[in-house]
């Protein structure tokens, strides 16, 4: 049984004869204190009712202040207990003071999303925590100086932010994206019980989607003309092509799953991974393309493709780096064959996702392909579909029932 109990520090007088008020947590006659930010003489503590009372000798003015304060932070210190009881797992004293302590600094955005990242990279989840920074860096340069709480997040609030975002020039899509990263972070704060994150979200009182973008595929032809531009003379170019082709014959891996292929994910006639964005299990079979494309770019390091060089460090910022690398290319590389749709990292996959689509595969079977959670998300992807295809059908129906 844990307990938490008010106390005057009576260890630690000053010169004016007052004492820390402070916090005690107890757990099998373990004491670990709180220190609190007042000093009361020993007359205005009530032990009993562990209040702070006013005297005639010491009259204090912010008695019911102090008492809100007092109240406020054994409900938080219970929460923490209650957390903790919930893990199932053996706890002491000190935990609930460290667990304690660091849901106090957690109450503060930047505080918060800064310990997510850190996690994040160390899961190698590098694409959310791109994400996760990205974001925090709008919320901090439209709060300025100001630290932001999780309290501070109101539908107001909110709503100010996506206003000064669009002024900013940001696009719709990219607005909506700030804000589900937004979205995601405050209800992973209220889970683990951050102070000031509730349980009664603003977020529902906003509404933003996605707002339908360019198409991104590119058809049968274009793909082929990918396949057999000649780019000798070109280093960087003739790598972001092979990339790019990897990525459409293995279903559209995404450039971060691409990265971080190993040769000991190749098992059998198969590669075998996991998505870094979902985590969802993924199998790949090694077809002739594919095979060709390990085959030419082997070598005596631990991943398959010439992405990421160092093995454990600067991971992140060599990621990032090499995909800024990869776009550029595959710009010139659009202009060079005088593409239609300018290539990027994503025209791979929405292009396989919409041949396939096109040959007549059910959805359910691309969004299997493509590692998608959820049917809707591959939705998203097929609805810019190509105009020549609904012309040719209204086409066909048109004679038919003529």
């Amino acid at each position: 049984m844990t307990s938490v109990k008010v106390r005057l520090y009576t260890y630690r007088a000053t010169c004016s004869g007052t004492y820390p008020l402070v916090f005690q947590v107890i757990q099998h006659r373990v004491k670990k204190v709180i220190f609190s930010s007042y000093h009361l003489p020993a007359e205005c503590f009530d032990k009993k009712s562990g209040h702070v009372v006013s005297r005639r000798s010491h009259k204090l003015k912010d008695c019911d202040e102090i008492n809100s304060q007092i109240d406020g932070i054994c409900k938080k210190l219970q929460l923490t207990i209650d957390i903790l009881e919930r893990r199932e797992s053996e706890y002491g004293a000190s935990d609930v003071v460290d667990l304690y302590k660091s849901f106090k600094e957690s109450c503060r955005v930047k505080a918060y999303m800064e310990k997510l990242t850190v996690q994040f990279e160390q899961e190698q989840k590098y694409a959310t925590l791109n994400s996760y920074k990205s974001t925090l860096h709008r919320i901090q340069k439209f709060s300025g100086k100001k630290e932001l709480l999780f309290s501070d997040i109101t539908p107001r609030w909110l709503n100010n932010f996506i206003t000064w975002l669009k002024k900013s020039g940001v696009k719709d899509n990219t607005v909506n994206f700030y804000c589900r990263v937004l979205r995601a972070t405050y209800n992973r704060a209220h889970r683990e019980g951050i102070e000031g994150a509730i349980s009664d979200s603003p977020f529902e009182a906003v509404t933003f989607g996605t707002v339908k973008t360019a198409k991104r595929a590119i058809d049968g032809e274009a793909i082929k003309r990918i396949a057999h531009a000649k780019v000798k003379n070109d280093r960087h170019m003739e790598l972001a092509r092979d990339l790019f082709l990897f990525s459409f014959y293995s279903r559209g891996m995404p450039f971060i799953d691409m990265a971080c292929l190993r040769y000991k994910d190749i098992i059998g006639d198969a590669i075998y991974y996991n998505r870094h964005k979902t985590g969802q299990p993924m199998r790949v079979k090694l077809v002739p393309q594919i095979n060709n494309l390990i085959e030419k770019y082997r070598n005596k390091g631990k991943y398959i493709l010439p992405i990421l060089h160092v093995c454990d460090r600067g991971l992140y910022s060599q990621y990032r780096t090499e995909l800024r690398k990869f776009n550029n290319s595959l710009k010139m590389l659009s202009s060079a064959l005088d593409l239609k749709v300018p290539l990027t990292s994503y025209v791979s996959r929405h292009s396989w996702a919409t041949l396939a689509h096109n040959d007549g595969a059910p959805l359910s079977v691309i969004s299997q392909s493509l590692g998608h959670t959820s049917e809707k998300i591959t939705d998203t992807y097929l609805k810019a579909l190509d105009p020549v295809i609904v012309d040719s059908l209204n086409e066909q129906m048109s004679f038919k029932y003529f």
